[in-house]
């Protein structure tokens, strides 16, 4: 009978052991518990990046590329933990980047289409409206005749930095000229000659 329980408890013991040994062995292969603060990227090159990342054990990946015009080209704009955020060591930081030029988009046809249309299809290829300049027609009303980037024709199809501003000459039957703010331009009246003064 003691013999039985001094079997028990020198197993008991034997398991308590083993069960302490795998756990701290676990613990100090995997740094369980053991996390670092995660730097700020932002604004930082990759290669810049990796560097300071490299001192912490910490692995990065870039999942994506945005072009953002006002920010610097090739530099980091989002990370994913963010930054201060505590992670353990060799965790995987994910990156977005701007791109280093802006993507190049087809000009879209916008002649003789309305200036409502042209609008939504400037918007749609990643555009921007700029000057519409309006001529008086007897026969045409509210149609684009030309479409232009700094003053010069700019054919559809033609490949053009994305965020370009499009300047559109629009044809109108109105004898009253706007521009596209909608705030009217002042045309002196005709005077008649013929009229007697006052």
């Amino acid at each position: 009978m003691r013999n039985w329980l001094y079997n028990i408890g020198l197993g008991g013991l034997l398991i308590a052991l083993l069960t302490v040994l795998i756990y701290y062995g676990l613990n100090s292969y995997t740094h369980h518990g053991e996390t670092i603060q995660v730097p700020n990227l932002i604004s930082l090159k990759p290669f810049e990046a990796e560097a300071k990342l490299a001192e912490l054990t910490i692995r990065m990946k870039i999942i994506d590329t945005v072009y953002l015009p006002n920010t610097k080209p090739g530099s980091i704009v989002r990370q994913v933990p963010e930054a201060f955020e505590f992670v353990k060591t060799n965790r995987t930081i994910y990156l977005t980047v701007n791109a280093l030029s802006s993507p190049r988009v087809a000009m879209p046809k916008l002649t003789d289409c309305s200036v409502n249309l042209a609008k939504a299809l400037i918007k749609n290829a990643g555009l921007v409206l700029g000057e519409v300049v309006y001529q008086f027609s007897e026969e045409e009303n509210n149609l684009v005749v030309a479409q232009r980037i700094h003053g010069q024709i700019i054919e559809p199809g033609q490949k053009i930095s994305k965020g370009s501003s499009i300047d559109l000459t629009v044809v109108t039957t109105k004898k009253e000229l706007r521009d596209d703010t909608d705030t009217e331009e002042f045309v002196p009246e005709e005077i008649d000659n013929n009229e007697n003064p006052e």
